[in-house]
């Protein structure tokens, strides 16, 4: 019997770890947008559809070459894309969240080389560059439900 008591107590410590590792109450999200969180969609929708609004002007600097102005344009009025998006994206289900933050990932991506192709002062690369991120942000702004 002394040789069996710490082998029992280990076997019970195993037990007991895996019953509460493996047991209890799961928390699972809504699978449809409640209320509560449409309601919180709709505090950030608005300022992240406002800087889509402002996407015109950005292309308007590219078609003048206007180099200067669409770099302060990338880090000044898109500078606040990337927390409105990520406040957007966090808002939605849980299911949809992934996509939404792909999508934004994508649109920072086109920005910086859009930034990079100015600097350099590629019209052809910017053009395109403003045109993958348009679709892309149009592409998340699909994503978001309305009330």
């Amino acid at each position: 019997m002394g040789r069996f008591r710490p082998l029992l107590a280990i076997v019970v410590a195993v037990l007991a770890t895996c019953l509460i590792a493996c047991g209890g109450p799961t928390v699972k999200a809504p699978p449809t947008y409640t209320p509560e969180i449409l309601q919180r969609v709709e505090l950030y929708r608005g300022g992240v559809e406002s800087l889509r609004d402002r996407f015109p002007e950005l292309q308007g600097y590219i078609q003048k070459q206007d180099w200067v102005n669409v770099q302060s344009f990338i880090h000044g009025p898109m500078g606040e894309l990337r927390a409105r998006v990520n406040r957007l994206a966090a808002s939605l289900l849980v299911r949809d969240q992934p996509q939404a933050e792909a999508l934004a990932k994508e649109i920072y991506s086109h920005l910086e080389r859009l930034d990079e192709a100015a600097t350099n002062g590629q019209q052809v690369l910017a053009g395109q560059e403003y045109r993958n991120a348009l679709d892309d942000f149009d592409s998340f702004l699909s994503l978001i439900p309305t009330a």
